[in-house]
Order: structure tokens, then C-alpha cells, then sequence
């Protein structure tokens, strides 16, 4: 006899759209995990930018605590001019004089480190500024996906959908006891219930030696061929 008998072919087919139905309801269990992947690089492009934005607002927080401290020592300077012009002792005038140089080398280098930081605090905003703008196109493109995924998701439990009455309408037509056999095999091995005799020999699914009573079986067309090894049901494939 050549290929499988008929109701070897109808399970055959069951199976196909069995196995198309397991990949299907893989994908879907991915789904979750795949957006979970598109919000979490929304929220890393969201930190970036953020981090930007914090920089400039730090540099311009530390370049306001200089100009404060700034004005602490012109503070100083002006009372230590009004002690000296008060004074009319020549030690004291000349002491009160060193810390006004003193605090006048302070101001100078507390000047010198507000320029850096000002400019320092420009480029910051800078690059917060085109930080910002590139996250928002970033994002932009990350909500197209989610949309597309979305999209995937309800093509995917259509086309489930289909595949289910599919499946129950094949499974009306075949023998019972049959289908029941088949079925805790495909719950068992999971990948497939019937495979073709390889090699006029080996099971298909294992890859073992059959027994001779199980290569003829499955070459008469038996409904009922399994290989001795896995359990799975056997057909001879069409020349």
C-alpha cells in the first residue's frame, strides 16, 4: 500500500493544524514579554533624557552657590574698606589690608570657576535640549511598534480562533478511541502524535529501530501502528 490510510491522513491533518495552533499560542505567550521589552525601553529613552536635563539643572545650581559665595567675600571686602577707614592704628590698617587682598584672590578664582561653569552649564542645556528632542522621535518610534505588536496580537487570536473550530470540526470526523490515543500522545511528546516511518525502519519521531510487526503494520495502513520505543503513532509515507 502506498502512504498513509485514510484515517491515518485525517489525523495527519489534525496534526498540522494542531502544531500550527501550539506555535501560534507560543508566539501569543511571548507577547507579554515583548512589550514588557517596548515600555521598558520607553522608560530608559525617558531616563536618559532626564539625566541631561538634571546635569544642566546641577551645573546651574552649582555656578548660583558660587556667585552666593562670591558675595559672601565682597561682603567682607566692603567691611574690612569701612574698618580700615574707621582705623587709626598703621598695624591694624595694614592687617585689615591683607585680608582685603585675601578675599579679593578668593573672589577672582570663585569668578574664574563661575565662567567654566557657565560655560559648562550652556552646553549642558545643549545637550539636555537635543537629548529631549532625539527621545521624543525615539519614542515615537517605539509606540509604532507597540501599535504593530498590538496589531500581531489580534491577528494572532484570530487566526487561534480559526485554527480551534478548524481542529474541532477535524476532530468530529475521526474515530474516537483513535483521537483519544492521539491525543495523550501529542499531550505527552508535545511536538508531534504521528510520524512517518524514515528509512523503511526508524521512527520518525525517536529515530529508533522498529520491529518488523510495526514497519508492516504501518505499510498495511494500520490506524493503530505505534512504535514500540516513544509511543507515537506510525504511517508509511507516499513513495
Amino acid at each position: 500500500m502506498s502512504g498513509p490510510a485514510p484515517e491515518m491522513e485525517k489525523l495527519l491533518v489534525l496534526q498540522e493544524r494542531e502544531q500550527k495552533k501550539m506555535r501560534l499560542e507560543r508566539e501569543l505567550a511571548a507577547w507579554p514579554t515583548e512589550m514588557k521589552a517596548l515600555e521598558t525601553k520607553k522608560t530608559e529613552i525617558r531616563a536618559v533624557a532626564e539625566r541631561k536635563k538634571q546635569e544642566a539643572q546641577q551645573t546651574e545650581v552649582e555656578r548660583k552657590k558660587l556667585e552666593l559665595e562670591a558675595e559672601s567675600h565682597r561682603a567682607k571686602v566692603a567691611r574690612y574698606k569701612i574698618q580700615q577707614f574707621e582705623t587709626r592704628k598703621n598695624e591694624e590698617f595694614q592687617a585689615l589690608g591683607t585680608e582685603i587682598s585675601r578675599e579679593e584672590q578668593e573672589i577672582q578664582q570663585i569668578e574664574d570657576r563661575e565662567l567654566e561653569l557657565m560655560d559648562a552649564g550652556e552646553k549642558a542645556k545643549k545637550a539636555a535640549a537635543a537629548e529631549a528632542e532625539a527621545a521624543k522621535g525615539k519614542e515615537a518610534e517605539v509606540t509604532v511598534k507597540e501599535g504593530e505588536l498590538a496589531k500581531k496580537k489580534g491577528e494572532l487570536e484570530g487566526r487561534l480562533a480559526e485554527l480551534s473550530k478548524e481542529i474541532e470540526a477535524l476532530a468530529a470526523g475521526l474515530e474516537e478511541g483513535l483521537l483519544a490515543k492521539y491525543r495523550r500522545i501529542l499531550a505527552n511528546k508535545k511536538d508531534a502524535a504521528i510520524v512517518p516511518v524514515v528509512h523503511g525502519t526508524n521512527c520518525g519521531g525517536c529515530h529508533m529501530k522498529l520491529t518488523q510487526g510495526s514497519v508492516l503494520a504501518a505499510k498495511g495502513g494500520k490506524a493503530g501502528a505505534a512504535c514500540e520505543n516513544c509511543g507515537r503513532l506510525l504511517f508509511w509515507p507516499s513513495a
